[in-house]
């Protein structure tokens, strides 16, 4: 089989893992000046609002500004200790009269995360 055919060797997790710190190693410089830039844009969305800035044939940006955290409205919100010291009759009643409904809590999905930390150098070991 000609060499250009087989299939490349898979790549173990410790050879990725070297490799992504390399990269990072060897681009910290371009890394930063990424964070710094996003930072930046924050702030100018602060003062001008939402905004794309769009360029012909590279891309686009899209930028919005930070919001706090507000109150959309109000929901009722039972007490869970309150609701186990009640009777298992009263709880039926309850949801019999459609006051409470009783949901399965599920736990949202997660997609995994790849955290990279560079020993710096010169730091104490």
């Amino acid at each position: 089989m000609p060499a250009f055919a087989r299939k490349p060797k898979p790549r173990t997790r410790r050879e990725l893992c070297e490799e992504l710190l390399e990269i990072e190693r060897d681009n910290a410089t371009v890394f930063t000046r990424i964070d710094a830039i996003k930072a930046d844009l924050k702030l100018k969305a602060v003062d001008d609002g939402k905004f794309r800035e769009i360029f012909a044939g590279l891309g686009h940006v899209s930028v919005s500004p930070p919001s706090p955290e507000q109150v959309t409205g109000e929901k009722p919100v039972i007490s869970v200790a309150a609701w186990s010291e009640l009777s298992a009759a009263r709880q039926q009643k309850l949801i019999d009269a459609g006051l409470v409904k009783i949901e399965p809590i599920i736990k949202g999905a997660y997609y995994g995360r790849v955290d990279v930390k560079l020993h710096t150098q010169g730091a104490p070991a």
